[in-house]
């Protein structure tokens, strides 16, 4: 008992996963009356309860093992976790082409117009979430490398360094595209994005990036308004649906603004301290899993909702401190590649369900029901924990000279 309780002072990221944890439960307990499609609802936080358990066991075994040794193997996790989602994305497309799934749907499903999953006896699993963090392990060990041969950055070795980025990246995104999971994508996306801010290339080339990126917006604004034809040729089926439920949630009630409208409702009407636990204006769907922080507001008011987004804030402070105290480009690297998918998925869910975008699917880190996602980060909280070790083993060090 003391080891852990030594643990738990001596490294903040286990308080702020253990606060984390907390919060997750006790919101899915509260949505419980809301889960119209669940088997045992009012039983659902326990089975979330014991995703942390295995996800604490799952930290503690890639601690033990240490993070040179996925550093060292990563091709072939890489590799295996490609393979998986060429299976998923080869059998979407065959569904939604022929009707027919190539593997048996009792094993990969196909839920809300996507295939990411591997149903297998007890829970399911998403290849993907896990796929975000190896990619990002990959990314950092090939940046350390090339900033190891580049001693003089030019605009040559940067353009070499983002062909190296893309074919880390272009495999698992295209292969997302083909599961019709964009969120995870764009996850991805953000990720890559934030080690090659962290890896030293010109700063000019964010310039570029920002450029593009407002210009893509743009493009996409105007077909919406003007040519809204051609967007619906470029966006179109389940994804379309969700853009008109974002823009007018309220005229959409009956089919796919229903959710978001609902859920506003709900916490919109909550006060400071809620409407109380398992107490709802309006139900709506997914309350346990992408629309969590709208179950937390509505149930504990705009008071859950901030102390929610404190332990949010706190548990991203310990990952950053974790890669700004590390003397190792590659765990840098790493660290800020967890930044990018924990920052993206914690805007982007919060702001959805606060109406300001779109609804994705993407889930709250930590906070949302699930095994997949919360396994996905607690194996990169085994790896930080063995780079805050290293960190503190390397500070003790200093302090004796």
């Amino acid at each position: 008992m003391k080891t852990i309780e030594e643990y738990f002072k001596k490294y903040p990221l286990f308080d702020a996963i253990l606060i984390l944890g907390i919060i997750s439960c006790l919101g899915i307990a509260s949505a419980a009356p809301i889960m119209n499609n669940v088997a045992n609802p009012y039983r659902l936080w326990m089975s979330q309860a014991f995703y942390y358990f295995l996800g604490f066991i799952l930290l503690f075994v890639v601690y033990r093992i240490g993070k040179d040794t996925f550093y060292k193997h990563i091709k072939i996790l890489y590799w295996l976790f490609i393979f998986l989602l060429v299976l998923l994305g080869v059998d979407h497309q065959v569904y939604i082409r022929t009707g027919i799934s190539v593997l048996p749907t009792a094993i990969v499903p196909h839920i809300n117009g996507a295939t990411s999953w591997f149903r297998i006896p007890g829970f399911s699993f998403q290849p993907s979430e896990f796929m975000k963090i190896i990619m990002v392990i990959a990314l950092a060990k090939m940046t350390q490398e090339h900033n190891e041969e580049v001693l003089i950055p030019t605009i040559e070795s940067d353009i070499r360094y983002f062909l190296k980025v893309l074919k880390i990246f272009i495999p698992p995104a295209i292969l997302m595209l083909m599961q019709n999971d964009s969120g995870v994508m764009l996850i991805f996306a953000f990720a890559a994005f934030f080690v090659i801010i962290s890896s030293g290339v010109n700063k000019r080339w964010f310039v570029v990036i920002f450029t593009l990126a407002i210009l893509g917006i743009g493009l996409l604004v105007y077909l919406f308004v003007f040519q809204n034809g051609i967007f619906t040729k470029i966006i179109k089926g389940h994804t379309l649906s969700r853009v008109y439920g974002w823009l007018d949630p309220e005229g959409t009630t009956a089919n796919q603004g229903m959710q978001l409208w609902f859920s506003q409702l709900s916490y919109g009407t909550a006060g400071f301290f809620g409407h109380g636990f398992r107490n709802f204006v309006k139900t709506f769907p997914e309350g346990q899993t992408d629309f969590i922080f709208a179950v937390i507001a509505s149930s504990f008011g705009y008071f859950g909702a901030l102390i929610t987004i404190a332990a949010i804030a706190f548990f991203d402070i310990c990952v950053l401190r974790i890669g700004l105290h590390s003397t190792n480009g590659r765990d840098k690297y790493f660290t800020m590649g967890i930044v990018g998918c924990l920052l993206f998925q914690q805007v982007w869910n919060i702001g959805m369900i606060l109406g300001l975008l779109p609804i994705t699917g993407i889930t709250l880190p930590m906070l949302s029901y699930g095994g997949s996602s919360l396994w996905s980060y607690m194996f990169a909280g085994g790896i930080l924990l063995d780079i805050d070790y290293q960190n503190k083993l390397l500070d003790n060090s200093h302090k004796k000279y």
